[in-house]
């Protein structure tokens, strides 16, 4: 073979996915062109997962145990957008094909890819098998009692445990056990978790377990299960509590965390939430959750970084829904952060993907949620808002328009800004457009009897998070 044209075709070979031609966003570059009025004094450089790098941040990579996105179409994305942590589902219908024979290799595949994309991967323990009974092995797949089936899980669970240990640090029982089929199986699923989460914790003791994956608004089914769960000794395994969170008015989830965390501190304080699901569609939906509204990936990019910093607001870690759109056969789904054809293959990178990266390039643990901070805005509209501390000393806030679901415009409204701290160089950063102002333009003088305060007169605002912080915070 010519040498040239070796070398050539071996390069070829060896490009990254992320090399590949992909289509331009007319959206992204829409909103790129309506900047906030200030003068741009830099953007937001997205940083690259690493492992280790801690991070709150994760990212959905589900559904691949049913196929319905193509792992090696979107890998090499995964670490572009900075996220800590990626969720998987096990597949135990797709790996045991025949009894008591496992097939890892297709799961190999994503825990290890993740891994050297520099993402943690963590599992999702859920849905039967049809070679041992028809409670199906799909979402609102029917929970199992004890019995040859249950017994058949164990040893599922703990051939998955012992193949990743100290690759999957974190393991969830179930997906969404309290789906529309299965409100009134809570004692099915106290009993799968509690014999499930031993199986775990024997193979790997030092493995973190996380329950439900819930997706009932009322907290109802937690409540129940919990109490049997409590009654059987499954409280001290259990580290985490998850919770999809599919609302049109992102904050909406606020007062159902915080009464959700009142009731499992009765139980134990020391166990965390976690938002372990949730996204917004790109258009359109005619099922699946948030369906029959008119979303657009403009107000699926708003609402992505709005529900995403609400939760950081609280503490919560919180993964994005999700890398892809996943193709289920009868529909599209578009909630991914990367724009599919029916081919499963990748089209062009939406602006929620951009916005993800803003997230975890900024909103690392060393920024933390202060109530310190006290934000005023002269405006009728609902604000929502949280100071930011960084080593322990006031940096900004983060605020943004809410009340009402994400709009589709680019519009901003000037709004007079006051907060009860003083900052030394305060820029504004676009969590949206990743943009980078500068504020001396607006910023007013405090006044001899209010000088530690720190006052903007027409700032711009709308319903999409924006910062004020100071310079030295920011990478």
């Amino acid at each position: 073979m010519n040498k040239p044209f070796a070398l050539l075709l071996a390069l070829s070979l060896a490009l990254p996915l992320q090399a590949q031609k992909l289509m331009k966003s007319v959206t992204w570059e829409n909103i790129k062109a309506h900047p906030a009025g200030l003068p741009v004094i830099g953007e937001i450089e997205p940083v690259a997962s690493r492992l280790d790098a801690p991070s709150i941040w994760s990212v959905g990579a589900e559904t691949m145990d049913r196929d319905y996105a193509d792992f090696s179409q979107f890998r090499s994305f995964v670490g572009q957008t900075g996220v800590g942590y990626a969720r998987l589902q096990s597949g135990w219908a797709k790996t045991e094909q025949k009894k008591g024979k496992y097939n890892f290799s297709w799961l190999d595949e994503h825990v290890d890819g993740l891994i050297a994309e520099g993402v943690h991967p963590w599992m999702c323990l859920c849905y039967g098998n049809p070679i041992y009974s028809e409670h199906g092995h799909d979402l609102n797949a029917r929970l199992f009692p004890d019995g040859p089936i249950m017994d058949a899980w164990l040893r599922y669970v703990k051939a998955t445990v012992a193949r990743y240990k100290g690759k999957v640090t974190m393991w969830e029982v179930w997906n969404e056990p309290d789906g529309r089929k299965n409100l009134d199986s809570y004692p099915l699923y106290a009993n799968l978790f509690v014999r499930t989460a031993k199986v775990i914790r024997e193979v790997d003791p030092q493995a973190k377990i996380a329950a439900f994956g819930s997706c009932s608004p009322d907290r109802e089914y937690i409540r129940q299960a919990l109490e049997l769960i409590a009654k059987a000794g499954g409280i001290p395994y259990m580290d985490y509590i998850t919770y999809h969170a599919y609302w049109p008015v992102p904050e909406s989830i606020v007062p159902y965390v915080k009464a959700l965390r009142e009731y499992v501190d009765r139980y134990s304080p020391s166990i965390g939430l976690l938002q372990g699901e949730t996204g917004c569609p790109g258009q359109l939906e005619y099922g699946h959750a948030m369906k029959h509204i008119e979303w657009t990936e403009y107000s699926q990019a708003k609402w992505d970084l709005r529900q995403g910093l609400t939760h950081w607001g609280m503490g919560i870690p919180y993964s994005f829904f999700t890398m892809v759109d996943l193709n289920y056969g009868w529909m599209l789904q578009s909630f991914g952060l990367i724009r599919m054809n029916g081919s499963k293959k990748p089209v062009y990178l939406r602006p929620k993907f951009y916005a993800v990266q803003h997230v975890t390039s900024v909103f690392t643990p060393e920024l933390k949620p202060t109530d310190a901070i006290r934000i005023t805005v002269d405006t009728p509209a609902q604000v929502t808002s949280f100071g930011i501390e960084k080593g322990g000393k006031a940096v900004g806030c983060v605020l943004w328009l809410s009340g009402d679901r994400p709009s589709s415009s680019l519009d901003r409204r000037l709004c007079n800004v006051c907060l009860n701290v003083k900052l030394q160089d305060p820029v504004y950063v676009d969590m949206l457009t990743g943009l980078v102002h500068d504020l001396k333009g607006i910023q007013d003088n405090p006044s001899h009897n209010d000088p530690g305060t720190t006052r903007f007169k027409g700032l711009p605002l709308w319903d999409a998070p924006v910062l004020i912080v100071e310079r030295s915070a920011l990478r």
